[in-house]
């Protein structure tokens, strides 16, 4: 059984690969392939904590990985070509690996387990995930004819978890929730954004990816060792710039 735990994130990795090149290639199909996906990244990771009786602790850990995969399966309905073909594979095998691989390290081998190593990967895959759900909800919108609250239902239900999940694992509950709360707020702000915005489909994943990854930056100012003021100074210039960039240049559909 553990030999089969130790070569779970790889095959995986492999099977999530593969399930999202077969939904390509039958795209009418959508979505029972790719819905597979999300359902063997919930049910391994139960299986590696199942005997160390982490389960439960090791999905909460798990979310933003499965909210990852999620988004790609969401963003299946809209991609074509390469980037249904080639980078939502690569992506979400690539997520199932990391995401598994970190588990098992941390449950049976913590001596090789990289320090803080599901909190980066975590934080890793956030901007990504806004960038799929804000490019699909705003394109549903556009090329369906789909109701404007689906953007602001899908950012406001993402960005809360993804507060949440990403939590400082000292953190208490109480502070988790409020967290949570903020992010249901700022969630709903960008899915606003999403909703009236008229970029084109890239830009609102741009601008809700980095507008949420800052926030959630901000966040880490208040955790020892603190961050030198002149870095917080710099790094929140830098996205201010980057989006007055955005809004002032981006060509208005």
């Amino acid at each position: 059984m553990l030999l089969f735990l130790r070569f779970l994130p790889f095959l995986l990795g492999i099977l999530n690969a593969a399930l999202f090149v077969a939904q390509s290639r039958y795209p009418a199909s959508y979505p029972w392939i790719v819905a597979i996906s999300p359902v063997l990244l919930v049910a391994s990771v139960l299986l590696i904590g199942w005997k160390r009786h982490q389960g439960a602790a090791l999905f909460q850990r798990s979310i933003p990985s499965l909210l990852a995969v999620s988004a790609a399966a969401y963003t299946m309905l809209l991609a074509e070509g390469v980037f249904a073909q080639v980078v939502l594979p690569v992506f979400v095998g690539l997520a199932s690996f990391l995401c598994l691989e970190l588990m098992f390290l941390s449950v049976y081998l913590p001596s090789r387990y990289p320090v803080n190593g599901l909190s980066h990967l975590n934080l890793s895959l956030v901007p990504i995930t806004l960038w799929f759900l804000a490019f699909t909800s705003v394109g549903l919108t556009v090329f369906l004819n789909m109701t404007r609250v689906l953007p602001v239902a899908v950012m406001t239900a993402a960005v809360s978890v993804l507060f949440w999940s990403t939590s400082h694992v000292e953190s208490a509950p109480a502070e988790q929730r409020r967290w949570m709360m903020l992010g249901a707020w700022m969630g709903f702000q960008v899915g606003i954004l999403c909703a009236v915005l008229p970029f084109n489909l890239m830009l609102h994943g741009t601008v809700a990816a980095v507008t949420v990854s800052l926030a959630l930056r901000s966040r880490r100012y208040l955790i020892a060792p603190v961050i030198p003021k002149k870095i917080i100074i710099l790094e929140g210039a830098s996205v201010a710039l980057f989006l007055v960039l955005i809004l002032s240049t981006a060509a208005w559909v």
